[in-house]
């Protein structure tokens, strides 16, 4: 009866942590400027009012890819969002 119950509970937890990875979805933004730097905190700033926008909240690290633009760089952010 005792690895009933902790057979039951261990899929309890694993059926929460199921349904709260569900809830989490990856969202990103684009940032230019005269440099890389500003480009790539223009490109944050964007993905965090994208996140919080749609009613979550940013979650793990922000991963950045720029490149060279007409005028200056162009950054993509890209971070993972949880309701």
């Amino acid at each position: 009866m005792k690895c009933s119950a902790s057979v039951a509970f261990v899929l309890m937890v694993v059926a929460a942590s199921t349904a709260k990875a569900a809830d989490c979805k990856p969202f990103g933004g684009v940032g230019n400027g005269v440099t890389e730097g500003i480009a790539k905190f223009m490109a944050e700033a964007a993905v965090k009012n994208v996140i919080e926008n749609k009613g979550s909240k940013p979650t793990g690290e922000i991963k950045h890819s720029c490149k060279s633009a007409m005028l200056g760089s162009e950054c993509s952010a890209r971070q993972m969002g949880c309701k």
